[in-house]
């Protein structure tokens, strides 16, 4: 499971970052959007990775952030850019389907658990 939160945790510090690398028509609502919802996914992508409870709702929202930020080409009329376009596109739909894989796991609580049965404690 830490390699799916590592996973996004980049994706949304691309986004942070892509708010000066990918923004062509320097949209000021473009620019805010990738930073606070690339910082949001990041911030609860390193959450989850220190946290000991599985909480669900975190990857949905996560999911709810990425569907937002694969949009936002269209929202923000940059699709003339097609390397931005496809980019934000790809990255934005990868943190939402792992935003809702992470929610979905059904072994999460278990691979997490330190008393679970299959837990081992290294000598």
């Amino acid at each position: 499971m830490t390699w799916r939160n590592w996973t996004m945790a980049v994706m949304g510090a691309w986004f942070a970052l892509s708010a000066w690398v990918l923004n062509p028509m320097h949209s000021s609502p473009y620019f805010w959007t990738a930073i606070i919802l690339g910082g949001l996914v990041l911030i609860g992508s390193l959450w989850e990775l220190v946290d000991n409870v599985f909480r669900p709702s975190v990857y949905y929202l996560e999911a709810l952030f990425g569907l937002y930020l694969g949009l936002s080409p269209f929202v923000y009329s940059f699709t003339r850019h097609g390397w931005a376009t496809a980019i934000t596109t790809i990255l934005g739909a990868a943190i939402f389907v792992g935003g809702l894989w992470q929610a979905r796991t059904k072994n999460s609580q278990a691979e997490r658990t330190p008393d679970h049965p299959n837990h081992r404690v290294a000598s």
